[in-house]
């Protein structure tokens, strides 16, 4: 039986009750786990020196709002202990929605034609388990062997977010495999309002684009289509003043593709609305969803800017920290 290291990394100031009630809660022998808590600025830094002071042979990545499912541990033990080629092993985080407009951002999150491929991160789906990559694991519900990620040369300290699509990129590359599993489940609430929806996009984006810029693969090219995007739209206030004051007809095909959008996240809007329940909910699905999509593109897209930004200026975050170690092995 593996013995397990948990790793909570947080913000100053926030805790981390619930996440430790749902592990202690877990079921799997508690003699088998120990528990690390960094609570500080940069949770790279965190992660990285939490994992050199661990003793177990998997390291379970949680955040301070993951309520962890009592099976989590157990399912990755039967998992890893099946093949030690498999390295990774991880599931879908869940939100718990509780409001009208977490609901939407939380829907807009599961929605393919929202985000991609990473929609699977937050779907709950009653499928095998599978093979998967990056796209299918988050970071806050992600167990690692620790061996490998010593051999990977753990996380890169340069990057948050995304640190974890770059480790993985990586620990794929050296020939290990990845495990998507959809009953290691944690719920955690979505972002509670557009503002905080809108901040998480542009990070997200910023840290997509300093991954592509730090620790290029060439897969990760899909994700540069926002950009191009959000300068398509930044830039049609000016062609519609050139075209006003000029007439030039040539211009008239800058705007084809907006009409394109429209049409296509319009549709998209009235596929999602029908599964919303009542009457109401499905007419106001109709015209948030395109709103969400149209958001949920641009600022993301939006994020890039930020991260050319900030490689230009040569940002570096500052790592304050403090590490306790909760609970030792027994």
């Amino acid at each position: 039986m593996l013995k397990f290291t948990i790793i909570i990394p947080h913000r100053v100031g926030e805790n981390i009750e619930k996440t430790l009630e749902g592990v202690y809660l877990s079921n799997y022998p508690k003699e088998n786990i120990e528990i690390f808590q960094a609570e500080g600025t940069h949770p790279t830094v965190q992660r990285n020196e939490c994992i050199k002071q661990s003793l177990g042979d998997i390291v379970y990545f949680l955040d301070n709002d993951s309520i962890v499912s009592a099976d989590n541990i157990k399912e990755a033990n039967i998992i890893f202990e099946s093949d030690e080629k498999i390295a990774i092993v991880g599931g879908p985080a869940i939100h718990q929605v509780n409001s009208l407009i977490e609901m939407y951002i939380d829907k807009c999150m599961r929605a393919y034609y929202a985000v991609g491929p990473i929609a699977n991160r937050y779907r709950f789906d009653n499928n095998d388990v599978k093979e998967g990559s990056d796209r299918d694991v988050i970071l806050c519900n992600l167990f690692v062997r620790r061996n490998v990620l010593f051999e990977a040369g753990l996380f890169n300290e340069d990057l948050y977010p995304n640190e974890e699509n770059a480790l993985i990129d990586k620990i794929l590359s050296l020939g290990y495999k990845l495990i998507y599993n959809p009953k290691i489940i944690v719920q955690r609430p979505p972002r509670s309002n557009l503002k905080s929806y809108i901040k998480m996009l542009l990070n997200y984006g910023r840290g997509r684009f300093e991954q592509l810029f730090r620790d290029f693969n060439v897969k990760n090219l899909i994700f540069i289509l926002p950009s191009l995007f959000a300068n398509y739209i930044l830039l049609l206030p000016i062609v519609l003043c050139a075209y006003y004051f000029s007439q030039l007809s040539i211009l008239k095909f800058y705007f084809l593709p907006l009409l394109v959008y429209i049409i296509m996240t319009s549709l998209a809007g009235i596929v999602y609305s029908f599964s919303d329940k009542g009457i109401i909910s499905k007419i106001r699905g109709i015209f948030i969803y395109p709103f969400m999509f149209f958001i949920t593109h641009f600022f993301y897209g939006l994020g890039f800017f930020y991260g050319i930004v900030r490689i230009i200026t040569k940002f570096k975050r500052v790592a304050n920290f403090s590490i306790k170690k909760y609970k030792s092995f027994e």
